[in-house]
């Protein structure tokens, strides 16, 4: 990412945050409350308000002076921001235990599944959560039918790398890469990497330290 871009998105865990906030907003919203300050919302999140009020800086939500933010119009600025008010069509590659599990999840507010790929003919034809599994041999001439802008790879490693060749030849705007290899793609395509083992490592070092 070019250094003006970073600077226009603010930092990853500012970004990765407003998940969060909107969680929390939702909970104010859903108990009627119109108006909330950054030392509110930093009490329920654990976090300090400075925090709050630097990540909360990049949406330009919407204030009441000396009351604090608007509940309503900031969900709506951090929707905004995260273009989570047009959500993206998706299609995973990989319909394994994790990609099974992500198709169910009814979480991901900017992402919407059109269909799975796997090379199980036991998979092939099914569907799973509703979402229909094609053959990975039709994958770029159903990229070419559809407009496709997120792909999320749940693939065996090995495997990785030539669906990213396949997907970078077509429409894709961004790859969600869950394997444990890194992949290439070309510098008009975003990549985001979840290595879930690095989650665990973080949890287990704070239980050893806490111990």
């Amino acid at each position: 990412m070019m250094e003006t871009e970073t600077k226009r998105l603010g930092k990853t865990p500012s970004i990765r945050r407003m998940s969060l906030y909107l969680s929390t907003l939702k909970s104010y919203q859903a108990k009627k409350i119109e108006i909330v300050t950054s030392a509110d919302i930093a009490a329920d999140m654990d976090i300090l308000p400075i925090v709050v009020k630097k990540d909360l800086q990049l949406v330009h939500p919407p204030t009441k002076k000396r009351a604090g933010y608007l509940v309503n119009g900031t969900i709506k600025a951090i929707t905004t921001f995260l273009g989570w008010n047009k959500p993206k069509s998706a299609i995973l590659i990989g319909v394994g235990h994790l990609g099974s599990a992500l198709l169910g999840y009814r979480g991901f507010s900017g992402l919407t599944f059109v269909a799975a790929f796997d090379t199980d003919v036991k998979k092939i034809g099914t569907t799973i959560h509703h979402i229909p599994v094609l053959n990975i041999s039709n994958l770029s001439h159903f990229l070419k039918k559809r407009k496709i802008e997120i792909a999320v790879l749940t693939m065996p490693s090995e495997q990785a790398q030539s669906i990213v060749d396949i997907l970078s030849q077509e429409n894709i705007l961004a790859i969600w890469n869950f394997t444990q290899t890194k992949i290439h793609v070309p510098s008009h395509i975003a990549l985001q990497r979840e290595d879930l083992s690095a989650g665990l490592a973080e949890l287990s070092a704070k239980i050893k330290n806490n111990q």
